[in-house]
């Protein structure tokens, strides 16, 4: 396990900065396309197209395919340095039950555990829910076993023989894909869990030309795959303050207390990877900024047992500087005629500063922006320790070592999606976010997403149930299933999945009250999936589906795979289903080539359909787009005229939405306190409206209450409680 012992001095900095990409303005430098033998997609001709198209483009660090057609198989593009696979198999007497089985694990009308405990013939296995564990891949099924040689697997022998071992290993897999084997044994269905990298391996590391001035420290834990320990080599030298983050605890120095604080700004996928990296960070025993400070010290000797871990509170110290910062960056709420370095040195710039005046810090760059440019951070603020890409927010620990090695690194290489090792620090006490999909394979021509968080990798639905639970007996009430493109979720499973049916199953967990999904996209959305809402009692009367423009030509100019006709076709099916639904979405407005016409198209939709909310934009280009290489772009003055005029009709559609409300009593989950008065709570409606009330926080936060709404602003509403769930007020 790795724990908490000394530091050389006292505090640790970390900036961690997460940008929302599809906001980010490009700057002219180089691209630096590099193929590497761990991503089997050819990537040359991409990296040609750019670098003809420098000037509009600008940076590149493109570690996943992005050209429309090109490989979206994360089987393919992720091929190295996996370690192991975590299984678990149903044992079947025949293929044709197996087979049987199968479909209705497809369909989703049983779980893989409840399989397992049911008709799984594996004595070993059936009680744990037909879990096997991890199976090392370093197995060689080609040359007899020497003495010095021992086989990984062969604690698995009696369960999943070698012949099942080589089939599955040789089968290229990813998590949530389900597959057949054969062995004496009988049937197999196998599904595949999780899968385990050598994070540190697919890292690019560079030796700081002053590390030899630190004071290396030793770090003895071994790696050992699956069973939770870290995986330092033996003999590694940590040094910094976070060598003491990291460290196992055989050192003489006392007095520990590392501080972290997170800012987030951006979507939603940002604010999870901002709860997954706190989870890291406090695995490590860096505590958030704000709570008690404690002393930690080793008490006793060797003699009594070993030296103890010791706890003790100490009064906050106001002069004291934070010791970790998380900054998540949104350039649309900043400055939007900023260039990339903006952001980055105006946040970087205090930490920096302490860096170069001597003091141990250590800075990272996390998320989109962070995988959009890669080594080039390195070269631009040289102080920067780490570069970490979105798929390695859970994974921060394992990069932290090469850290504290004296090393910078940057890890953007295309990579599986991993589970969480530590549990993500929640937010909220009362609503929770839940990734279901990582990535999207759309090629729209104005986004940034594909290239920086990657192909779509969907988690199994075990993992997600899993998560579910553990949160509603935590007491969250709410949950939320975040993707880029939620509803492709499944598509890229073997076999494939359905995210309705995802929504009916997480939605039938004991004890959830509600159950939100974000964010739809209307070539995939199918009509089932209104069905599965309609069906599902815990599921909110909400839909969030962008539609981006009216017009059918410029749908076709960005590359979105759907029509007018098909967006108001799924509207249709709401208002059949849900009369009574909420509506939001997304639009960009002033895309190159948008005529009059078309933007008339636009607001003739927003007439049509009266949402209840709309996120309008005015369109900016966005590096490695091909949108941003046209020469049709229309001025800012007429983006700025159409931003204007959209945002009128929205205002007035929403005000318009809310004030149906008014002397309807409607159920609220109460949330927070009203930041501006004090003695009112704030919740939301099952449409997502905000709403105020008067109460105590202390006794109402995570409740449901009855609201009679009185008053319906633009963006809220406002009442008095005339019921605490099953209580009167």
């Amino acid at each position: 396990m790795i724990s908490l012992s000394y530091l050389p001095i006292a505090r640790v900095i970390c900036l961690l900065l997460i940008d929302d990409i599809r906001a980010f303005q490009f700057h002219p430098l180089q691209p630096s396309c590099v193929t590497t033998p761990r991503i089997r997609t050819n990537v040359a001709p991409l990296c040609s197209s750019l670098q003809n198209n420098l000037g509009a483009v600008g940076t590149t660090n493109i570690k996943y395919p992005t050209l429309r057609g090109s490989e979206v198989d994360s089987r393919k593009i992720v091929s190295e340095p996996l370690l192991a696979l975590r299984v678990g198999h149903v044992l079947f007497a025949s293929e044709e039950l197996a087979r049987q089985s199968l479909d209705k694990l497809t369909t989703a009308e049983w779980n893989f555990e409840q399989m397992a405990s049911v008709l799984s013939n594996c004595a070993e296995t059936r009680d744990e829910g037909g879990n096997i564990g991890w199976v090392n891949l370093a197995e060689s099924f080609h040359s007899p076993e020497s003495v010095d040689q021992k086989n990984p697997n062969q604690h698995l022998d009696m369960i999943l023989p070698p012949s099942a071992r080589q089939q599955l290993l040789a089968t290229p897999t990813k998590p949530g894909d389900v597959v057949l084997v054969t062995s004496e044994r009988g049937v197999h269905v196998v599904q595949v869990m999780d899968v385990m990298l050598d994070v540190r391996r697919l890292s690019f590391v560079k030796a700081r030309n002053n590390s030899a001035k630190k004071q290396p420290l030793v770090y003895s834990n071994h790696m050992e795959v699956g069973g939770g320990k870290s995986n330092v080599i033996k003999g590694s030298k940590l040094a910094g303050v976070l060598g003491g983050a990291l460290l196992d605890g055989n050192d003489d120095r006392t007095n520990v207390d590392l501080t972290y604080k997170i800012e987030t700004m951006g979507c939603q996928m940002n604010s999870a990877d901002s709860e997954r990296i706190e989870g890291q960070l406090m695995s490590l025993g860096i505590r958030p900024l704000g709570e008690e400070e404690f002393v930690v010290s080793l008490e006793g000797n060797e003699e009594d047992g070993g030296k103890k871990k010791k706890r003790e509170k100490r009064k906050p110290d106001d002069g004291a500087q934070v010791s970790a910062v998380s900054f998540e960056s949104c350039i649309v709420t900043s400055n939007r005629t900023s260039l990339l370095p903006t952001t980055p040195f105006r946040y970087l710039g205090p930490y920096a500063k302490r860096k170069r005046a001597g003091e141990d810090v250590t800075i990272i760059v996390a998320g989109c922006v962070a995988q959009q440019e890669g080594q080039s951070l390195l070269r631009r603020i040289p102080e920067i320790d780490l570069v970490m890409g979105p798929q390695y927010a859970n994974r921060i620990s394992d990069l932290l070592e090469d850290v504290a090695n004296g090393n910078q690194v940057v890890a953007t290489e295309a990579s599986h999606i991993m589970e969480d090792s530590t549990k993500p620090r929640r937010q909220s006490s009362t609503c929770a976010w839940v990734n279901v999909i990582y990535g999207c394979n759309e090629r729209c021509t104005y986004c940034i997403v594909p290239t920086t968080r990657g192909v779509e990798q969907s988690r199994p639905v075990e993992s997600i149930l899993e998560e579910v639970k553990e949160l509603v007996d935590r007491g969250y009430k709410e949950v939320t299933l975040l993707g880029q493109n939620i509803d492709a979720y499944g598509r890229d499973m073997i076999p494939k999945r359905k995210f309705s049916d995802l929504l009916r199953t997480v939605g039938a967990v004991p004890g959830l009250e509600r159950l939100r999904f974000v964010t739809s996209h209307p070539r995939y959305m199918s009509l089932g999936v209104v069905d599965a809402v309609a069906e599902t009692p815990t599921a909110c009367e909400y839909f969030h589906v962008p539609f981006q423009s009216g017009s059918n030509e410029i749908l076709k100019a960005m590359g979105r795979g759907h029509t007018r006709e098909k967006f108001l076709s799924i509207v249709h099916r709401i208002r059949q289903r849900l009369p009574d639904a909420a509506i939001t979405a997304d639009v960009i407005v002033g895309f190159p080539g948008e005529t009059e016409q078309d933007f008339l198209d636009t607001l003739s939709l927003m007439e049509e359909v009266k949402f209840d909310n709309v996120n309008t934009a005015a369109y900016s280009p966005r590096p490695n787009t091909p949108a941003a290489t046209w020469d049709n772009q229309l001025s800012e003055e007429v983006k700025q005229d159409r931003l204007q005029r959209i945002n009128e009709m929205n205002l007035q559609h929403a005000t318009e939405r809310r004030a149906r409300m008014l002397e309807r009593v409607v159920e609220v989950l109460v949330e927070e306190r009203n930041i501006k008065v004090p003695t009112q709570v704030m919740g939301r409606t099952r449409h997502g409206y905000i709403v105020y009330c008067d109460g105590d926080i202390n006794e109402l936060r995570g409740k449901l209450v009855n609201v009679e709404i009185s008053k319906t602003q633009r963006y809220y509403l406002s009442g008095q409680i005339v019921s605490v769930e099953n209580g009167l007020q």
